[in-house]
C-alpha cells in the first residue's frame, strides 16, 4: 500500500508545524520540503477545515499546529486523508461475486489502520525528529531576523 502525495504532504506539514513555536508560512513549508505551493495550499486548507491546524490570515499571518490534535489517532487521520474505503475497485470485475481477494485486502487494511492507531499525531514528533526540526527551525528564523 502506498500513501498518496496528499497524505505525505499533510503528515510532513503536521510534523513541521508541531515543532514550531511561531507562525509558519506556506512558503516556508514548501521550501523546507520541496513541495509545490499550489498543492500544499490544498492540503493545508483541508487540515484547517478539519481543525488539525490553525490559520491566521494577513500580512503577518501563518499556520500553527492545534495542540488539541495531539490525541488524534494516526490511523484515523490517514484514513481521512486517503479518503478510500477499499484498496480495490471491484465494481466492473467479472469475479466480483466469487472473489476472495477483496475481503482479504479489506481485512489487511483494517489491521494496518488498527496498528497505526497505536500512535497519535503527538507521537510523530518523538526523537530524533523533534531535535532535528527544532534546530532547523531555529536556524531558519535566526537567518530571517538578521
Amino acid at each position: 500500500m502506498q500513501l498518496s502525495l496528499f497524505t505525505d504532504i499533510a503528515l510532513k506539514s503536521v510534523i513541521y508545524l508541531k515543532q514550531s513555536t511561531k507562525l509558519v508560512t506556506i512558503n516556508e513549508i514548501a521550501e523546507q520540503f520541496g513541495i509545490t505551493r499550489n498543492h500544499l495550499v490544498k492540503v493545508l486548507n483541508f487540515m484547517v477545515h478539519k481543525g488539525w491546524i490553525n490559520s491566521t490570515r494577513g500580512r503577518n499571518g501563518g499556520l500553527l499546529y492545534n495542540s488539541m490534535s495531539d490525541n488524534l489517532k494516526l490511523g484515523d487521520v490517514i484514513m481521512i486523508l486517503e479518503n478510500k474505503d477499499e484498496l480495490l475497485d471491484c465494481s466492473n470485475c467479472i469475479l466480483k461475486a466469487n472473489c476472495c481477494l477483496r475481503g482479504i485486502l479489506y481485512q489487511a487494511q483494517l489491521e494496518f489502520f488498527k496498528y497505526l492507531n497505536q500512535y497519535t499525531l503527538k507521537d510523530l514528533n518523538d526523537e530524533p525528529t523533534a531535535s532535528f526540526l527544532t534546530q532547523r527551525i531555529a536556524k531558519l528564523h535566526a537567518i530571517k531576523n538578521v
